[in-house]
C-alpha cells in the first residue's frame, strides 16, 4: 500500500467532517454543548475520553508476557474506578453549580487563586500535549511499518486531521464523529472476537495458548511485588488522567444531570468490555503464531499475511480508537487556552480566527521540529505518566477543598515532577521513578495540609 491508497480513507474522513464545520459564536459554545447531552450522544463521546491508545500497548504487553490474569484484573478494576469517579465528580459539579453566578467555565477559576488558575490550566494542557503526540506518534509508526509509507506524510496528515476535527470543529464535531468511530470500533472488535473463537474453537485456542506458556515455576516474592507495583502504577496513572483531562470535565458538565449515573455505568461497561475483547483477540493471534511476536506492529504485520481481511479490520478499529484519543487530547489543549483567554466581557468575533490560525501555525512548527520515532514515543509516554501520577494529590485537593487553591498548593506537584525528571536521567527503573515522584508530591501536599491545620489552631 502506498500514499495514493491511504489518500482515499483520509479524503473520506475530511469529507465526513465538512458539513459539521461551523463558526461558533462564544467560548461556552466551543467548549461545551449548547444543549444537555443524553445517553446516545454522551456514551460514545465519554468512551472516546476513557479509552486511550496507550491501553492498547498496555493490554498487549500484559498478554505477550503471559500475564492474562493481570490483564483481566486490570479491566475488572477499571470498571469500579470509573464508576467511583462519576460519583466523585458528580458531587463536585453539583456543589459548584449550586453556588450563585457559577457556570461550567468558572469551575477551576472559582477553586483557585488567579495565578494558580493559570498554573492548573498549564498542567492540564501539558498532560494533554504529551498524550496527543504519543497517540499521533504510535499511529504514525504503525501505519508506516504496516504499509511502508513515509512517516513524514503520515505525521502531517494526522496532525491536519486532528486540527480539522478537534480545533476547527469544536465539541459539536466530536459528538458526531465519536458516535461513528467508537461504535464502529466496538462493533468490529466484537465481531472479530466471535468470528475467531467460533471458527477456530475455544478449546483449540486454549490448548495452543497453554502450549506457549513457560513451564510452571516457583514465583518468588520479589517478582510478585514487582508486577503488583506495575499494576498499581498503571491504575494511578489512569486516575491522574481522569482528574486532569479538561475536555472530560467539560463533557461531564454537558451531560443531563439525571442521566450521568446511567451514562457512566453503560460507558464503563463498554470500556472494560472493549479492553477485554481486545485482549482475547490478542490471545488468539499469539496462539496461532509459531513465532512469539514482541510488538503490536509485528503482530499486525504477521496477521496481515495470514488473514488480510481480519488484519485490516483490526487495524481500522485500533486506528479509530487512536484518532479519537488524539482528537480529545488536542481538544483539551485548546480548552485550556480558551479558558485562559476567557473574560466576562462580550465575546470578540476575531478570537476564534486567531485561535485557528495560531494553532495551525504551531502544529506546522511542531511538524518541522519533531520526528516520530520510538524514542520520542517512549519519552511522551513517560512524561505523560509522570505528570498524571504526581497530579493526583493536588487535583484531588482541588475537588475536595472548600478553600481556594493557591500557588503554594501547586508546589508539591512541581517538585514531584522535577524529581521525576532528575530520576529519569539516572540508570533506574521507570517504576521506581514514578513511585518516588508520587511519594514526594503526596508527602509535600500532606505536610502543607498539616501546617495549615496547626497554624489555624
Amino acid at each position: 500500500m502506498n500514499e495514493i491508497n491511504l489518500f482515499v480513507p483520509f479524503l473520506f474522513l475530511l469529507i465526513f467532517v465538512l458539513p459539521y464545520l461551523n463558526k461558533v459564536k462564544s467560548i461556552s459554545e466551543y467548549v461545551q454543548s449548547t444543549s444537555k447531552l443524553g445517553l446516545s450522544e454522551s456514551a460514545p463521546l465519554l468512551l472516546a475520553h476513557l479509552v486511550k491508545g496507550f491501553m492498547i500497548l498496555i493490554a498487549f504487553q500484559f498478554i505477550s508476557r503471559h500475564n492474562l490474569t493481570l490483564g483481566v484484573l486490570l479491566c475488572t478494576i477499571l470498571f469500579p474506578i470509573t464508576v467511583l469517579y462519576e460519583k466523585w465528580i458528580h458531587s463536585a459539579i453539583s456543589t459548584h453549580l449550586n453556588n450563585p453566578n457559577q457556570t461550567p467555565l468558572t469551575y477551576f477559576k472559582a477553586k483557585s487563586s488567579r495565578i494558580a488558575f493559570y498554573g492548573i490550566l498549564f498542567i492540564m494542557a501539558s498532560i494533554a500535549f504529551f498524550a496527543f503526540f504519543a497517540e499521533i506518534t504510535w499511529m504514525t509508526l504503525s501505519i508506516s511499518y504496516l504499509f511502508q509509507v513515509s512517516r513524514g506524510v503520515i505525521f502531517i496528515s494526522l496532525l491536519f486531521l486532528a486540527y480539522v476535527y478537534a480545533i476547527a470543529g469544536g465539541l459539536s464535531v466530536l459528538v458526531r464523529v465519536s458516535r461513528v468511530m467508537m461504535i464502529f470500533s466496538f462493533f468490529v472488535l466484537i465481531c472479530l472476537l466471535l468470528y475467531t473463537y467460533l471458527t477456530n474453537g475455544i478449546y483449540s485456542i486454549y490448548n495452543n495458548w497453554m502450549r506457549m506458556q513457560s513451564p510452571v515455576s516457583t514465583i518468588t516474592f520479589p517478582k510478585v511485588s514487582h508486577v503488583s507495583l506495575w499494576f498499581l502504577a498503571i491504575l494511578f496513572v489512569y486516575v491522574g488522567y481522569l482528574l486532569t483531562n479538561l475536555s472530560l470535565w467539560h463533557i461531564n458538565f454537558s451531560m443531563k444531570e439525571n442521566r450521568i449515573k446511567t451514562i457512566y455505568s453503560c460507558t464503563s461497561f463498554c470500556f472494560t468490555s472493549l479492553l477485554m475483547t481486545l485482549m482475547m483477540i490478542v490471545v488468539f493471534v499469539l496462539s496461532s503464531q509459531p513465532d512469539h511476536t514482541s510488538s503490536v506492529n509485528q503482530m499486525l504485520h504477521t496477521l496481515s499475511h495470514h488473514a488480510p481481511f481480519f488484519a485490516y479490520l483490526l487495524i481500522m478499529a485500533l486506528l479509530s480508537i487512536g484518532l479519537m484519543s488524539a482528537f480529545v487530547s488536542l481538544k483539551s489543549i485548546i480548552d485550556a487556552c480558551v479558558l485562559a483567554l476567557h473574560t466576562e466581557q462580550k465575546e470578540n468575533p476575531k478570537l476564534f480566527r486567531g485561535i485557528y490560525l495560531t494553532s495551525c501555525g504551531l502544529l506546522l512548527l511542531l511538524f518541522i521540529v519533531l520526528r516520530p520515532t520510538h524514542t520520542f514515543l517512549f519519552t511522551c509516554i513517560k512524561l505523560f505518566s509522570l505528570l498524571c501520577i504526581v497530579s493526583i494529590p493536588t487535583y484531588s485537593l482541588i475537588m475536595l477543598s472548600k478553600q481556594k487553591i493557591t500557588v503554594l498548593r501547586l508546589l508539591p506537584l512541581t517538585i514531584g515532577f522535577l524529581t521525576g525528571l532528575c530520576l529519569f536521567t539516572q540508570p533506574s527503573s521507570l517504576l521506581a521513578d514514578l513511585f518516588w515522584s508520587f511519594s514526594v508530591s503526596l508527602s509535600l501536599q500532606l505536610f502543607l495540609l498539616l501546617c495549615q491545620k496547626f497554624l489555624h489552631k
